[in-house]
């Protein structure tokens, strides 16, 4: 009964989210980060030969870092090694989660929000069967170590990096931020639970950029598509793989698709999708259905980043995302309600506190 409840929720939402926002002052960047908006991007010749040459023995190199671990990649390649930093039983249950939780939005057909896939968990004992990624990663953390292999999540496409950084960067630093290499490892993580947020300084950088409510209002995203689906994916983190959902990340990335126009010319497009993606699991705990499940998943909400829209907002478009992300659950059954409420509930405590 639980699953066609989730089911129904799910088919509701393809036919009721709303795309036909206002057309922004920044359009350009509006477009680009819109869910499911292809931007074509040019591949010369001579790149598609670097990338060729990346997708055989290229360095690994470091393009992030979390609580749990470092990732390394390669480039021209879809995976990536996440590093375990100290504990080793934080990455395997990272691994444990991440497979559990993909099983469920697979068994949903879930589509609104990207799983990557999860490919196999590199004990300690064997980490130095990859000679290159022991050399990268040497001096950054201790070795031996055990990794996770996920498929790599692409990143936003040079134009929209372009954009961002235009948009965002301080003009000091604004011609370094587009020579920084670090930067092509663009994903934006998406606080739709913060009006405050500030995004620019001296320390600029395009990995894990953090838009707020605030800037995404300005750019006149679809915050109701955001929502909605930021929404369908907690329902399924909570009620179907029954996991609290502590700690995990929402991020706009991309993916790829060649056109397949089958003309050969001497140069490609390709078009990036961009698409909402939820990751890192290390800290998720599983959950029982009942009052103590509850409670902790009200707990993981409290204490995660502000990625969920937020009940009692001042505005009516904090209070109007609230509405679409709390409807995605609390109409299912009893448990999501009371999660609901008890959100509400402290929610409104935290705000007393601020006015006391």
């Amino acid at each position: 009964m639980e699953d066609l409840e989730l089911l129904d929720l799910l088919d509701e939402s393809t036919t009721t989210e709303n795309s036909a926002d206002p057309v922004p002052e920044n359009q350009e960047l509006s477009r680009m980060l819109s869910l499911h908006t292809p931007v074509p991007t040019l591949f010369t010749a001579a790149e598609r030969d670097d990338e060729a040459q990346a997708t055989g023995s290229g360095p690994f190199r470091k393009i992030g870092a979390g609580a749990c671990g470092l990732i390394f990649a390669q480039d021209g390649k879809s995976v990536v090694y996440k590093l375990a930093k100290v504990d080793n039983d934080e990455l395997w249950n990272d691994r444990i989660m991440h497979e559990r939780i993909a099983r469920e939005f697979y068994r949903f057909a879930i589509d609104e929000v990207k799983v990557p896939e999860c490919y196999y968990f590199i004990p300690q004992r064997r980490f130095g069967n990859n000679p290159e990624l022991v050399d990268a990663a040497k001096d950054l953390c201790n070795l031996p170590t055990c990794a996770l292999i996920t498929e790599r999540i692409p990143p936003l496409p040079s134009q929209t990096r372009h954009q961002l950084i235009e948009k965002y960067c301080s003009p000091r630093i604004k011609k370094q931020a587009h020579a920084d290499p670090a930067n092509q490892d663009c994903l934006v993580r998406v606080y739709l639970g913060s009006m405050q947020g500030k995004i620019g300084g001296l320390f600029f950088s395009l990995r894990n950029l953090k838009p707020h409510f605030n800037h995404m209002i300005e750019l006149k995203l679809d915050i109701k598509t955001l929502s909605r689906r930021m929404g369908i994916a907690l329902a399924v983190l909570h009620w179907a793989a029954k996991t609290d959902a502590r700690d995990v990340e929402f991020v706009l990335g991309s993916s790829t698709n060649k056109d397949n126009t089958g003309v050969e010319e001497p140069e490609g497009y390709f078009d990036h999708i961009t698409e909402l993606f939820v990751l890192d699991f290390n800290q998720v705990r599983a959950i029982t259905m009942d009052d103590d499940g509850v409670a902790l998943a009200v707990e993981a909400w409290r204490l995660n980043d502000p990625y969920y829209p937020r009940p009692l907002g001042n505005t009516g478009v904090e209070r109007f995302a609230w509405r679409t992300f709390q409807e995605q659950g609390n109409t299912l059954l009893n448990l999501p309600r009371k999660f609901i409420l008890v959100i509400i509930a402290v929610e409104r405590a935290r705000m007393e506190s601020r006015v006391a």
